[in-house]
């Protein structure tokens, strides 16, 4: 799953939150002008085609990859923090 940002009009953004494997991050909800919303999502490559079928403007902010990769350092971080506090 990628992290996106997803801009549109209100009609786009409900439409695109019946889109499967596409999660808005509803506290990030965000007004824009022109009667037009911003909102982060977590979304597969799948997902991300959909939202901009439905008219939706997407921008990828954190890859798949790159969320994998994240997620394993701040894993590792954490085990060395554990481990450094003797809580392994």
């Amino acid at each position: 799953m990628s992290l996106v940002q997803i801009e549109g009009s209100e009609e786009v953004l409900r439409a695109v939150q019946d889109v499967p494997e596409l999660h808005l991050v509803r506290s990030s909800l965000e007004p824009r002008a022109d009667h037009r919303y911003k909102v982060a999502a977590y979304a597969s490559d799948r997902a991300v085609e959909a939202a901009v079928a439905q008219g939706a403007r997407v921008t990828v902010l954190l890859s798949s990859e790159g969320a994998a990769e994240h997620h394993a350092r701040m894993s590792a971080a954490i085990g060395r923090g554990r481990a450094e506090r003797g809580e392994v």
